[in-house]
């Protein structure tokens, strides 16, 4: 499969992710059929002003990743109703897709 074919499979997956739920940046590889090192190359190369809910992928250990500005993604998050739990992880009743 096409590059190009590839990126439009991971755009779509992600827009696909419900507002108030979030995916493993893992789980997103595997419905994209990719590894997860292309997924976080995806997500670093979004094009400037998507509204492509990025924010809504996290760590497999249900939490965010520890990066520059990752308090911009707890807000966005939180403007959604998902807050983490007391020991920072979030519920995974609001994990996409259903286990």
């Amino acid at each position: 499969m096409a590059t190009d074919e590839m990126r439009r499979i991971f755009y779509t997956t992600l827009a696909s992710i419900p507002p108030g739920r979030y995916c493993s940046y893992g789980d997103m590889a595997k419905l994209c059929g990719v590894h997860v090192r292309q997924v976080l190359a995806w997500l670093r190369t979004l094009p400037r002003g998507s509204d492509l809910p990025w924010y809504r992928l996290i760590t497999g250990q249900r939490r965010i990743a520890d990066y520059p500005g990752n308090e911009r993604q707890y807000r966005k998050l939180a403007a959604e109703g998902l807050i983490p739990e007391a020991n920072g992880r979030f519920p995974a009743r609001y994990r996409w897709p259903d286990s």
